[in-house]
């Protein structure tokens, strides 16, 4: 089996797992990966966090966003630009609140309506809040296979000033092992509802 039809295979398993998991016990879940969130002091110790909108199954977020507004930190939420034939999938981050305006993009994912924001630039995000399908535990993230946070950061992958990755997932989202591309962004960490894991680099 080649590399791509193994990431096809593990995106389609998680997947299936994650729509089994009903909204109120992903609340719950989702409350519990805050609160590790609250205990190792990840949204203390920065000031621009991106987060995501959680959609097809994806852990919730909502206990998270709720917290980021809590501590007077700055929230950006991601919004797709698709592909062209020059440029890659790539992803804007835009300031995020509670009156902020949504509309939903091709996949039916709320995003914030671009008319009236600012993104941010990449270099001056503190802390990526990631999403995944898939994770090991050598840090190799599996998204669902559009590059757009790949894409996103490649230019500032290497450098030493650059925001913390962490993934969020559910505990079962782990695999023992992600195919790897040179092209995927790997994660700094991951913070499930029972644990989080620093990666070693």
């Amino acid at each position: 089996m080649n590399k791509q039809q193994l990431k096809s295979d593990i995106r389609q398993q998680i997947r299936k797992k994650r729509n089994l998991v009903t909204p109120s016990e992903n609340s719950i879940l989702g409350a519990r990966l805050n609160q590790q969130l609250i205990q190792h002091n990840l949204l203390t110790a920065h000031q621009n966090i991106t987060c995501f909108l959680s959609f097809d199954g994806e852990i919730s977020t909502n206990s998270i966003i709720q917290n980021i507004f809590k501590l007077n930190k700055s929230c950006y939420l991601p919004r797709l630009i698709i592909k062209t034939k020059t440029t890659p999938n790539k992803l804007l981050f835009l300031p995020y609140n509670q009156t902020s305006t949504m509309v939903e993009n091709h996949y039916g994912i709320p995003e914030i309506d671009l008319e009236n924001e600012q993104a941010i630039k990449i270099e001056n995000l503190d802390l990526v809040l990631a999403p995944l399908v898939a994770f090991d535990l050598s840090g190799n993230r599996l998204g669902m296979g559009g590059g757009y946070y790949d894409a996103t950061f490649e230019s500032i992958k290497g450098q030493t000033k650059r925001p913390e990755f962490i993934g969020l997932a559910h505990d079962f989202q782990e695999v023992d092992s992600v195919p790897k591309d040179d092209w995927d962004l790997p994660l700094d960490g991951i913070c499930t509802p029972t644990r989080f894991l620093r990666f070693k680099k």
